[in-house]
């Protein structure tokens, strides 16, 4: 994910367009209708396919198109063991062919060994033929992760308070928010709330999440609203999803529908920093 840095100007109108280009694309596209047989063993495939991706050195924007089409896959076939991590493997193979260099696309066998070389490479070229016929060969799926690393460029401002002051360290607080929204984009891969939701909802939630688990006010300045076409009502619910499992013990404001978390926003130091939602679980 590119690093933050505060934009000479609110601008931001390629960053507008690109958006609505995505919201529009999203409109047009398959939702998941949770309907996967083994939609309980969503969340461990999720965590097996993110250690895969880790281990081979792809990228998280991989990660996050490979899960996408894991799931409506899923959703539309009955899967069983251990023909679940191969299609886990097959998701990761076509994002890499997406997002990857050909340098760093994985081969086949190199998957395999992830399953001790259960497969013939045979199944890797069926499955990836059945996936392809499943899309009709559209792969151009939009992601949370596509959406928030729009915004992150535009996710951190000179005139931002952080915990009420003034920032101290531009660079520093730049990277400690990448840092959050990373960790608030991989919970919100694996929580299931979210399976059915708007991406860019999903990835505007978490630059949302971000900037209040870090102290940042306005949590959600105009400039973003705009940039993201969501109001903070609109994004909020989303945003208490996932700072729930970041901070189980804080309460919940629930005057109405379109409510969201009063995070306190004086928790955080400059000097802390995420802890990992996979080791909160549910």
């Amino acid at each position: 994910m590119a690093a933050v840095s505060p934009p000479a100007e609110l601008g931001g109108e390629y960053t507008v367009d690109m958006v609505r280009w995505l919201r529009g694309r999203e409109a047009t596209m398959a939702r998941c209708r949770r309907q996967s047989p083994q939609l309980s063993r969503r969340r461990h495939l999720v965590e097996w396919t993110s250690e895969v991706q880790e281990k081979l050195h792809l990228h998280t924007s991989t990660l996050h198109l490979a899960v996408k089409i894991m799931d409506l896959f899923m959703d539309g076939h009955d899967i069983q063991e251990p023909q679940l991590y191969l299609v886990c493997l097959g998701a990761l193979l076509l994002a890499s062919k997406m997002e990857e260099r050909d340098g760093t696309i994985p081969r086949c066998s190199q998957l395999n060994q992830f399953v001790k070389n259960y497969f013939p490479l045979a199944d890797f070229l069926n499955l990836e033929f059945v996936m392809l016929s499943y899309f009709q060969w559209n792969l151009c799926q939009p992601t949370a992760h596509c959406t928030a690393s729009l915004l992150l460029p535009h996710a951190l401002l000179p005139t931002d308070l952080h915990c009420g002051g003034p920032l101290v360290s531009l660079p520093a607080a730049a990277a400690y928010l990448r840092e959050y929204l990373a960790m608030f984009l991989r919970l919100a891969l694996s929580e299931p709330g979210l399976i059915d939701a708007s991406p860019s909802l999903v990835g505007a939630a978490a630059v949302f999440a971000s900037r209040r688990a870090f102290g940042l006010t306005p949590a959600w300045p105009e400039h973003l609203r705009r940039l993201a076409g969501y109001s903070e009502g609109q994004v909020g619910p989303t945003a208490t999803l996932l700072l729930v499992h970041h901070l189980p013990g804080l309460a919940i404001a629930a005057a109405s529908d379109t409510s969201y978390m009063a995070v306190d926003e004086g928790y955080v130091s400059m000097s802390s920093s995420p802890v990992s939602p996979l080791s909160r679980r549910a």
